[in-house]
């Protein structure tokens, strides 16, 4: 679930309000505890950090049900690992090496 959130977070972090952003990325991204998350955020109590982190898987679950760019983003990554298995199993050829440039670039594009 970490990972999933993480992932939104990536894609759809930047339509949520700053507050419930910060409070994700401490929590999901650096690890920090409701207490240490309460006092980067200048000191406020742990339980609003707790509903800002609420508030916002909320909102990244919403965004994504509505959107589904995560779900795309995984079919596609799912879809360029596939093809690179049967070209990994494939005689080497100048074909199969710009296919796996290819797709080594359409990686780092999804990726960034």
């Amino acid at each position: 679930m970490n990972e999933d959130i993480v992932l939104l977070l990536d894609i759809y972090g930047e339509l949520l309000p700053k507050s419930q952003q910060t409070a994700l990325d401490l929590r999901f991204n650096s690890d920090l505890s409701l207490g240490e998350i309460a006092e980067e955020m200048g000191g406020i109590s742990r339980q609003s950090v707790n509903d800002f982190i609420k508030k916002g898987k909320n909102r990244l679950l919403e965004l994504e049900e509505v959107l589904g760019s995560a779900a795309k983003f995984r079919e596609i990554t799912e879809e360029l690992d596939k093809v690179s298995e049967v070209l990994e199993s494939a005689p080497n050829s100048p074909e199969n090496a710009r296919i796996k440039q290819s797709i080594s670039k359409i990686k780092n594009v999804l990726n960034s």
